[in-house]
């Protein structure tokens, strides 16, 4: 074997080292990756729950005799509530998506 062959073959030897090393570097940035999506996702699970309760709460309040402006502003909590649990929703739904695509 010539010189030239030797180091030819010793790099191809050492590509192939660095080319298993960058696999369990992106291997594990995937899985870091769709662990943070995974806790995201929980999270937001979460606010939808305690966002459904403050909507509860304040139905139940509206129901309840009271001064116009009081229901007003219940109405706006209200609005505001169902807005962000959509918002929410939609995210959950595009982390559930994703996290299935890359896990």
């Amino acid at each position: 074997m010539t010189g030239r062959i030797k180091l030819n073959l010793e790099r191809g030897k050492l590509e192939a080292a660095e080319g298993g090393h960058r696999d369990q570097r992106c291997e594990a940035l995937r899985k870091e990756f769709v662990n943070e999506f995974q806790r995201t996702r929980e999270i937001a699970l979460k606010l939808v729950d305690n966002l459904t309760a403050i909507s509860g709460y304040v139905e139940l309040m509206m129901m309840r005799p009271g001064p116009e402006p009081r229901i007003s502003e219940l109405r706006k909590i209200l609005d505001h509530a169902k807005k962000s649990m959509a918002l929410l929703r939609d995210c959950i739904s595009n982390l559930h998506e994703l996290g299935r695509r890359h896990s």
